[in-house]
């Protein structure tokens, strides 16, 4: 999946959305905010890549 890329206004409007899960908001400070590899991400929180993908396009699904 191709990285999105974001303005910091859509960042901060992400980080704010107050219906994101604790998995999502962990998996959106480690992806989009410090920069690491999803495979990175995925390890970290103790999930697959898929799972990963699927968190993504949820906070983009529920913030944008």
């Amino acid at each position: 999946m191709p990285r999105y890329r974001y303005t910091q206004k859509q960042l901060e409007q992400m980080a704010a959305n107050p219906w994101l899960t604790d998995r999502e908001r962990a998996a959106f400070e480690l992806y989009h905010r410090r920069g690491w590899h999803i495979e990175d991400v995925a390890a970290e929180l103790d999930v697959s890549r898929g799972t990963i993908n699927n968190t993504l396009a949820s906070i983009r699904r529920k913030s944008l």
